[in-house]
C-alpha cells in the first residue's frame, strides 16, 4: 500500500505486499461466504483467522517501513492522505453491506499515518513522534475501554463529526490508537536493521510461546482463539478492538513473516501484485458485495472454491498487468504527489 519514494525498487517489499494483499482478499471472502459446517473453534476456523488477521498488520508495519524513507513536504504528506480518504469513501459506497459513506477503516488510517512527520530534518521532531507512537498503544493495557465495544456497529456507524474523529482516533476498526504502534515497528525496522533484527528474534519467541498458551487455552475450553469481534468477551484476541493478545501476536508473525521476504520474491509474479496492492483492495471490495447478494450459507466445498479463486485471480491479473495502463492505478496516483 502507500510507499516512500525510492529510487531502487526492493522486490522483498514489494513481494510482502503481495502477501498482505491475498491475506485480507481471503479472510474478507471467507468471512463473506463462510459455510455454516466450520466454526470459529475449529481448526480451518483458527487458520483463517491467524493468518488473515495478519493482514491488516503486515500492511501497517510495511506502511510504517516506507514512510521511514526520506522527508515528505507537508503538500505532499497532505495531498497523499486525501486521495488514500477518497478511496477510503470509494470502499465503503463499494460495500454498503458492511460499511457506511464514511466509516473509517483501514485506508483512513493510512492517512493518518501519511501526515506523521516519521522522518524529519529536526531530530528533536523525528525522536518525538516516533516515541509517542511506541507509546501510545499502551493505552489498551491501561484502558481498554476506551477503544469501545466489541460490536461491528457500534465500530463503523457515523452519525456525526465526533463519532468520526472517535473512529478515526480509538474507537473504529483501525483507529490511529494502538495501530500506531505497528506502524512504529516499521519504521524502526527500516531504520535499525540489525538491532531492531535481534530484538525481534526475542519477541518473536516470547510472542509464539504467548500464542501458544493462549490457542490451548481456548482449545481447551472450546471458545474462539481469534474472532473480528467478541460481544460476550469470549475470544482471546480480538480485531475490533485490537487487544493487547492481538497486538503481541500481530507483531510476532509480522516479524515471522518479514523474514521470509527475500523467498517471496522468488515467486513469480509476487512483487508485481505488491506494487498493485492499494489498487486490488479497492478493486476486490465490489465483489464482497456482489458475494453477499448472491451466496446464502454456501456448501464446504462451495465456500472454499470461492475463497481459493477470488483470492488467487489477482495474482495473475496484477502480473499480467499491461504496462501501458498501469498509470490508472491508485499507486501510479500516489507515485504523483
Amino acid at each position: 500500500m502507500p510507499t516512500a519514494p525510492a529510487t531502487v525498487r526492493r522486490h522483498d517489499i514489494d513481494a510482502l505486499r503481495g502477501l498482505a494483499v491475498l491475506l485480507m482478499v481471503m479472510v474478507h471472502v471467507a468471512a463473506t461466504a463462510p459455510p455454516p459446517s466450520i466454526g470459529s473453534t475449529s481448526a480451518l476456523g483458527y487458520l483463517v483467522a491467524g493468518l488473515g488477521g495478519l493482514a491488516a498488520p503486515l500492511f501497517v508495519v510495511l506502511a510504517g517501513w516506507g514512510a521511514a524513507g526520506k522527508p515528505r513536504s507537508w503538500r505532499s504528506r497532505c495531498a497523499r492522505a486525501g486521495l488514500l480518504l477518497a478511496a477510503q469513501v470509494l470502499v465503503n459506497l463499494c460495500a454498503p453491506h458492511l460499511y457506511g459513506p464514511f466509516t473509517p477503516g483501514v485506508l483512513s488510517l493510512f492517512a493518518l499515518l501519511a501526515l506523521i512527520p516519521w522522518t524529519h530534518p529536526s531530530q528533536a521532531v523525528q525522536r518525538g513522534v516516533r516515541a509517542t507512537a511506541a507509546i501510545l498503544p499502551a493505552v489498551v493495557l491501561v484502558a481498554p475501554a476506551l477503544q469501545g465495544p466489541s460490536t461491528w456497529d457500534g465500530r463503523v456507524l457515523v452519525e456525526n463529526p465526533q463519532d468520526l474523529l472517535g473512529h478515526l482516533l480509538l474507537t473504529g476498526l483501525y483507529p490511529f490508537v494502538p495501530w500506531c504502534g505497528l506502524a512504529w515497528l516499521g519504521v524502526m525496522v527500516r531504520t535499525h536493521g540489525a538491532a531492531i533484527r535481534q530484538a525481534g528474534i526475542v519477541w518473536s519467541l516470547c510472542g509464539v510461546v504467548v500464542c501458544g498458551l493462549l490457542l490451548f487455552r481456548a482449545s481447551e475450553q472450546g471458545v474462539p482463539w481469534a474472532a473480528s469481534t467478541s460481544p460476550n468477551g469470549q475470544a482471546f484476541l480480538t480485531f475490533f478492538p485490537a487487544n493487547a493478545p492481538f497486538l503481541l501476536a500481530a507483531s510476532t508473525g509480522v516479524l515471522l513473516l518479514w523474514t521470509t521476504g527475500a523467498w517471496l520474491a522468488r515467486a513469480p509474479g509476487l512483487p508485481a501484485l505488491g506494487r498493485l496492492s492499494l489498487t486490488v483492495y479497492v478493486a476486490h471490495t465490489p465483489l464482497l458485495w456482489l458475494l453477499h447478494r448472491t451466496v446464502e450459507a454456501p456448501s464446504a466445498i462451495l465456500s472454499a472454491g470461492l475463497v481459493i479463486a477470488l483470492t488467487f485471480v489477482w495474482w495473475p491479473i496484477a502480473a499480467f498487468w499491461p504496462e501501458s495502463v498501469r498509470t490508472w492505478t491508485f499507486e501510479a496516483a500516489l507515485s504523483k504527489v
